[in-house]
């Protein structure tokens, strides 16, 4: 058994004087606080259902400090796993945060849930878009950043085999085999903390499957930095996460402030997994003379609701302007990620083109149905995907990705390709804050280009904080226990 004392970073983190930070099947990690008294309070370990030991924190912990993590072995049991793990106040028997889940075993092939899967999984951790009759192709819209960041997460955990946690329509066979066959469940990093996220039966399954839960890389989502009051559904699926795991892993600063204003404070600032997915440390981001830059990644994001940003009209404007002004510069490639008209010019449908023209026009994204530019540009200039793998080895081609694209960048960058990122929401701008990527505002790569916003200086800082970052996401999971191969 060993005591380190928790750095105050860290101790800030636990919501709870006493919680179980990760357990395996030999052993269990716990952070505990003294009392007010300054004294520590004893624990029992229960070990399913049953007193296994009295742990006494006073005698093993040295030092000061407010909060300590005690690392206690478990004995190998031979007649089979464990069911549950639990941590109580010997003189109160409150339970701590983590007590009754299963731990997770340290030499088996584990068995992994995932709560909102983003498309179907091939050769293990390698993700397409589900195959689907070209109409359907055409007139669904998807956003393959989500398939991006599902792919990029894979890439980073360990496991075996891999299933989606049904939300839906869970049967009860199906809540019973999830708590008797598998190992941990895991939240896609996405967009889900905001006022009309929909878990459907997600609660009711994580309240009967007494597993650990883990959120990597999850964000809140606004057009502008505002408060944001999550409905009582949300608050209790973030309430157990945090329960299930030492924190919660967010993207950025904004996300962390908006799930600690609902009251979940166990958080932790990561960033995304996309920009780790190559599982490279000592990654070399090239960082070239301007006058080597020819071939130029634009990341489209067309989608202009409020929810993404406060001046619709404004935002398509810039885009087009930027999106110009980056091709004169360069050999541009557009690359989109998931709206429909795009994919009627990237599939050659010609009835679809016909409409999605028309669409254009309508919005004003055309000037005409006659606007040279936008067709030259859809017409020979597009690139699009339905697997994450071709975004990688499109991107690797290329000597700048810029654009609206949180996902159309940072994979770019986990390839070694510098990236700048227009910043028109929350989500854009924490997450360039936290991966230390160039951030500029919409009217600057309007007005000026690519080359109005290429700055070796801001992107050696991303040289110079890539590795620290990777730590960063690497110790989160470690802290967590949550099986991973960086």
């Amino acid at each position: 058994m060993n005591a380190p004392v928790l750095s105050p970073a860290s101790a800030a983190l636990l919501e709870s004087a006493t919680r179980i930070l990760r357990a395996t099947t030999s052993e269990i990690v716990v952070s505990v606080g003294r009392r007010p008294d300054g004294s520590w309070p004893a624990l029992r370990l229960m070990l399913d259902g049953q007193d296994f030991a009295t742990i006494q924190p006073g005698a093993i912990v040295t030092g000061e400090a407010p909060v300590a993590e005690l690392a206690i072995p478990l004995p190998r049991l031979p007649e089979g796993r464990l069911r549950s793990i639990a941590v109580a106040d010997a003189a109160t028997g409150t339970l701590a945060p983590g007590s009754g889940l299963r731990p997770i075993p340290t030499e088996a092939k584990l068995r992994a849930l995932v709560i909102y899967p983003a498309g179907e999984v091939y050769d293990h951790d390698k993700v397409r878009w589900y195959r689907a009759p070209m109409e359907k192709l055409l007139s669904e819209y998807f956003n393959i950043g989500d398939m991006i960041v599902y792919d990029s997460t894979l890439k980073l955990l360990r496991y075996a085999h891999l299933e989606p946690m049904k939300i839906m329509a869970p049967t009860d066979a199906d809540i019973a085999r999830y708590a008797s066959e598998f190992d941990f469940i895991f939240v896609r990093g996405s967009n889900f903390i905001h006022e009309n996220m929909e878990w459907f039966r997600a609660v009711e399954v994580l309240e009967k499957v007494k597993l650990p839960v883990y959120a990597i890389g999850v964000g809140a989502q606004a057009s502008r930095n505002r408060r944001i009051e999550l409905p009582e559904a949300s608050r209790r699926f973030w309430s157990i996460v945090a329960e299930r795991s030492a924190a919660i892993g967010v993207r950025g600063a904004f996300s962390a402030e908006t799930l600690r204003q609902n009251g979940i404070r166990n958080v932790e600032v990561v960033g995304c997994p996309s920009i780790f997915r190559t599982r490279n440390r000592d990654l070399q981001i090239r960082v070239p003379d301007q006058r080597e830059i020819r071939k130029v990644a634009f990341s489209l994001r067309r989608e202009a609701d409020k929810s993404y940003t406060a001046d619709p009209e404004a935002y398509l404007r810039n885009q087009k302007a930027a999106l110009l002004k980056v091709d004169a510069q360069s050999e541009m490639v557009m690359s989109s990620h998931g709206e429909q008209e795009e994919k009627a010019f990237f599939l050659r449908d010609a009835a679809a083109k016909e409409k999605a023209v028309s669409e254009f026009v309508r919005t004003g994204w055309w000037s005409g149905p006659d606007d040279a530019a936008m067709r030259r540009i859809y017409e020979k200039q597009l690139f699009s995907f339905f697997d994450v793998e071709h975004y990688d080895a499109f991107a690797r081609s290329q000597d700048l990705a810029v654009g609206y694209r949180v996902h159309g960048v940072l994979p770019a960058v986990a390839h070694g390709v510098p990236g700048v990122l227009v910043a028109y929401d929350t989500r854009s701008q924490e997450l360039a804050e936290t991966l230390k990527i160039p951030v500029v505002p919409e009217a600057a790569l309007a007005e000026g280009g690519w080359r109005a916003v290429y700055r070796e200086a801001a992107l050696g800082s991303l040289v110079k904080s890539y590795a620290a970052s990777y730590d960063r996401m690497r110790d989160f999971l470690d802290r967590n226990g949550i099986p991973h191969r960086m």
